[in-house]
């Protein structure tokens, strides 16, 4: 794509590419039954250039909003939630790279890549040593002459084999404290994974979110200008769980369209009006509108076009916006169901919804709810419960 062409995704930027959305949906069973990487879903984002939306159109992206990214993550995830997970954690490690390299030549160099190339970028911020906790690291950035050497040990990485970059955290070096960390991003050439263990989980089984000893050599030029802190305030947080939230709202939404789509059958069948499975719905469609409200006032906050508080009150609602995301597709995947009822609990039909339900209940393990709600408790307690809307 050449910097001068306008976005491939202008003409419907709240929709899914719909080559890639109908890509996403054929395979979508596949995918979660086999446990593995939706390949035909990430090809075809790789052919049309949505791996370098949020890249400034100075360095050949398209240079979109994050709201942008948000609504094809929705829209993706109605399909596929394995490619719509992929697509919104990708979004959130290149917007990193994007806010915090911009100074660094190299950095830069490599975002024309991701968007010449449309490069996979994957997270390894998490290491067995510290119990999953990103905050802290035990490996450190081994300075060697004009290169660095890394070896994190028990990595979580999602969709590690189809990724070409990698951004990973590591205290700034073996003297350095355990939260004195940066980021380094490094090419899939440079980076040695071994296995640790077997992806076999309930639900997003396409994103294949394996732990792994990770060896790498790089060179200093690669390490993320600033802190791991600033990075992850600043930028990771705050767009992992807009992202994230908006994957879950994906997964809502098509449930309660698929009980909405199940009540008109039988109304059209002739069937005995439902008037339970009718509030069912309507109930459902007021949690789908509280998830889209929560999605687009923590944009609104990101974007700068809400006030946007202190730091403590950042930190706060874009955490309660993942908490709160998290506990809705929950709810409204189970109206789903009851309103569909058998028909729903089967593995296939036009109306089942055995994957919708799985894949909602990986929100409040991935990035553990109770983990979140720990890091809010203190701040919570010391907070002005009537704040202004």
């Amino acid at each position: 794509m050449k910097v001068d062409d306008p976005p491939l995704c202008q003409s419907s930027a709240s929709e899914a590419p719909p080559t890639v959305a109908t890509v996403a949906k054929r395979f979508a069973d596949a995918v979660d039954r086999e446990g593995r990487l939706p390949g035909e879903s990430l090809d075809a984002l790789r052919a049309g250039g949505y791996l370098s939306l949020l890249v400034p159109r100075a360095f050949g992206g398209a240079g979109l909003p994050l709201r942008s990214v948000a609504n094809l993550c929705r829209s993706l995830s109605e399909s596929c939630a394995a490619t719509g997970l992929i697509f919104a954690m990708h979004h959130s490690q290149a917007a990193v790279l994007i806010e915090h390299g911009q100074e660094s030549e190299w950095h830069q160099h490599l975002m024309q890549r991701i968007a010449r190339d449309q490069c996979l970028v994957a997270s390894a911020t998490t290491e067995g040593a510290t119990g999953g906790s990103i905050r802290r690291s035990q490996c450190f950035l081994d300075s060697q002459g004009d290169g660095v050497f890394l070896a994190k040990f028990g990595a979580v990485i999602s969709y590690a084999r189809a990724a070409d970059l990698f951004l990973v955290s590591a205290r700034r070096s073996e003297q350095a404290a355990a939260s004195d960390q940066q980021l380094i991003v490094l090419q899939a050439d440079q980076v040695e994974l071994t296995p640790r263990s077997r992806w076999n989980p309930i639900g997003m089984r396409g994103a294949c979110t394996d732990r792994f000893d990770l060896q790498a050599r790089g060179t200093k030029d690669q390490i993320v200008p600033g802190t791991f802190a600033q990075a992850m305030s600043q930028t990771m947080l705050p767009t992992s769980h807009i992202l994230l939230s908006s994957v879950w709202l994906g997964i809502a939404s098509s449930a309660l369209a698929r009980a909405q789509a199940f009540l008109r059958s039988r109304n059209r069948s002739g069937a005995p009006m439902n008037p339970v499975a009718n509030l069912r719905l309507a109930e459902g469609e007021t949690l789908v509108q509280q998830m889209r409200a929560l999605v687009s006032s923590s944009l609104s906050i990101y974007e700068g076009t809400a006030a946007r508080g202190s730091a403590s009150d950042l930190m706060v609602s874009y955490n309660a916006l993942k908490v709160g995301a998290s506990e809705l597709v929950i709810r409204v995947t189970n109206l789903a169901l009851r309103i569909c009822g058998i028909n729903g609990y089967m593995e296939e039909g036009e109306f089942y919804l055995s994957r919708h339900i799985r894949d909602a209940h990986a929100a409040m393990v991935m990035v553990n709810d109770d983990r979140i709600l720990g890091s809010m408790s203190s701040v919570a307690l010391g907070m002005s419960i009537t704040r202004d809307v």
